[in-house]
């Protein structure tokens, strides 16, 4: 008995990568919402404790809050980056190159994983659901039509734009991670 591989629907594999990218993104909206509550939170008891005249615990709450806010931007330009990978993979559909934009963004998954938010379990989640979804739609033996050539290529040159932005933010990320680890070290 011959087992044979599923064929892989790369539309569904698709739509199956965009909803778990967005439904990634609204747990980073969750996670980014309840960080500016307990921030506003610690503002009022740090003004109170300034009031009191507690500057050392006022001091403490403030540089807390500097972490928050820190957390706070890193999760914006995370969620960036999966918009991003959203219009890349809605691109892909669009010129029907499946393949190339899979390996695009799967190089692009591999860089994110290298971030310290994807120690958080619901985004660990994510990237790997994202992964698996990629190496599927990698591996799928669907063909690019050759058919309005030039067409495909204007919008696959919009996917590389995209996907090369958000590249950027991710090389910048790691970048200022590494020279704020090699500072701490020193």
């Amino acid at each position: 008995m011959v087992f044979r591989r599923r064929k892989v629907n790369p539309y569904k594999e698709t739509l199956y990568a965009i909803y778990n990218v967005k439904q990634g993104m609204s747990r980073i909206e969750a996670l980014m919402d309840r960080i500016k509550s307990r921030r506003h939170r610690m503002l009022e008891i740090a003004a109170q404790l300034e009031m009191r005249g507690e500057t050392f615990l006022a001091k403490k709450y403030a540089s807390e809050i500097a972490k928050l806010d820190k957390i706070h931007s890193r999760l914006a330009d995370l969620r960036l980056v999966l918009e991003k990978i959203v219009l890349s993979l809605e691109y892909a559909m669009t010129i029907h190159n499946f393949k190339g934009i899979a390996k695009e963004v799967l190089n692009l998954t591999n860089e994110l994983k290298k971030l310290p938010e994807a120690t958080i379990p619901d985004i660990g989640l994510l990237f790997a659901n994202l992964e698996s979804t990629l190496r599927n739609l990698e591996m799928s033996s669907y063909e690019v039509p050759d058919i309005g050539s030039s067409f495909i290529v204007e919008d696959y040159t919009d996917s590389e734009k995209i996907l090369m932005e958000a590249r950027e933010i991710i090389k910048k990320k790691l970048e200022t991670e590494l020279a704020v680890s090699n500072d701490n070290n020193y």
